[in-house]
């Protein structure tokens, strides 16, 4: 089962939860221009890794309410590693 990392990251205006990707990793600077990053998580769904962000964060269960689970698929964690693999953020 494909697994992809997850960051939760905080600043003064926030905090995000999101995949690992460029895209996320290139729009930061201007959404959170003072973010840090203060954990990550693995998992192989989006509830799965939303469920992980609540534990970490002790907000109890997840409630997706209603909305459909995202399930990752093995081409989703190989553009992942690629992206890891040149990914430079400061």
């Amino acid at each position: 089962m494909a697994e992809l990392i997850h960051e939760y990251w905080e600043g003064e205006d926030g905090a995000e939860f999101s995949i690992v990707r460029k895209r996320n990793d290139a729009i930061r600077p201007t959404t959170m221009p003072d973010g840090h990053l203060i954990f990550s998580v693995r998992a192989a769904s989006w509830h799965h890794a939303m469920q992980l962000q609540y534990d970490r964060l002790d907000l109890g269960t997840y409630d997706a309410g209603g909305m459909e689970d995202i399930i990752y698929t093995d081409e989703d964690a190989t553009e992942q590693q690629s992206y890891l693999a040149r990914r430079n953020v400061s």
